[in-house]
């Protein structure tokens, strides 16, 4: 399980400096960790480049079967605990501001409370707070929901982004309209929960008309867009709040200036009901100080 918990992160993050870092591990020990799980299903996860890495197909099934057992094993645990004292607290977000977001910062939550048992529900589903799907939930639109309170987090900021390789290899892309003639690396089935904006809604904003030349890639998951990025596969959109920490850390560079910015913003709902509790309510001032300390530039 401690290998398998190391390879969800460092798939996660494509990245075993920062895997470790998250885990609090030293990068010699991550290394070590992956290299025994490898040996032990003889078969390689990762393919190692010069400055990156990348799942090979082995390693993201693995990947994928490893996160939908990691969220039913907290679920499952969650719903075993019996003692009535220990605050319960359950926090439903998209797979991608899970990963991305909000597990890189439950450390510090932690830290803060903790006596609380908190289960993070990873969905790209809509979230029904009036029938109890979640206490608490990261919502998406123009902030009004009813039954819901709601409170600002960030808003909504898109931009192309790929792999600094991909950019050097292409160093035609200079302009928006350059990205008709690049392989453009799509998500589909996010439904709502990943607003109105797509490729094509970013190329109209940004007064690009035609077609692209070359067939895209289509995934449903938005960290194997990413992915693909960060291995040079092509071009992705990118939302600021998930990648501007990539874009700090050399995964992905980010295009052009002036990223699309929308009307619709993110935020942090709950129920009348659940803000009552002190422990949902001490959740949503943590994560609104978080936003509020990386919007400073602190986080």
């Amino acid at each position: 399980m401690s290998q398998l918990h190391t390879f969800e992160a460092v798939s996660r993050r494509l990245s075993f400096t920062a895997a470790a870092d998250e885990l609090c591990l030293t990068q010699s020990a991550v290394s070590r960790q992956i290299k025994s799980l490898e040996a032990d299903l003889g078969r390689p996860l990762f393919l190692r480049k010069h400055r990156a890495i990348e799942l090979t197909p082995e390693g993201r099934q693995l990947f994928e079967a490893v996160a939908r057992g990691l969220d039913e094993i907290a679920g499952c645990v969650a719903d075993l605990r019996t003692d009535a004292g220990t605050p319960q607290i359950t926090v439903a977000a998209s797979v991608a501001f899970s990963y991305y977001w909000l597990m890189p910062r439950l450390e510090r939550f932690s830290e803060r409370c903790p006596g609380v048992d908190l289960r993070v529900l990873a969905t790209d589903q809509k979230i029904d707070l009036s029938k109890g799907d979640a206490d608490v939930a990261v919502l998406y639109g123009d902030g009004t929901w009813d039954g819901v309170q709601a409170r600002h987090l960030f808003g909504e900021r898109v931009y192309p982004v790929c792999s600094p390789g991909y950019l050097r290899d292409h160093p035609e892309l200079r302009r928006p309209s350059d990205l008709l003639d690049q392989a453009l690396l799509h998500l589909e089935g996010g439904g709502t929960i990943w607003g109105t904006v797509d490729w094509q809604v970013w190329l109209a904003q940004k007064g690009v008309t035609g077609q692209p030349v070359r067939r895209g890639i289509r995934l449903n998951s938005y960290p194997m867009v990413l992915q693909g990025a960060a291995a040079g596969r092509g071009v992705a959109l990118g939302w600021s709040y998930i990648t501007d920490a990539m874009l700090a850390d050399g995964q992905l560079v980010c295009l052009f200036e002036n990223p699309l910015e929308t009307c619709f913003s993110y935020y942090i709902g709950t129920s009348a009901d659940a803000m009552s509790k002190p422990v949902v309510s001490e959740f949503v001032q943590w994560i609104l100080e978080e936003c509020e300390a990386e919007a400073s530039g602190v986080a």
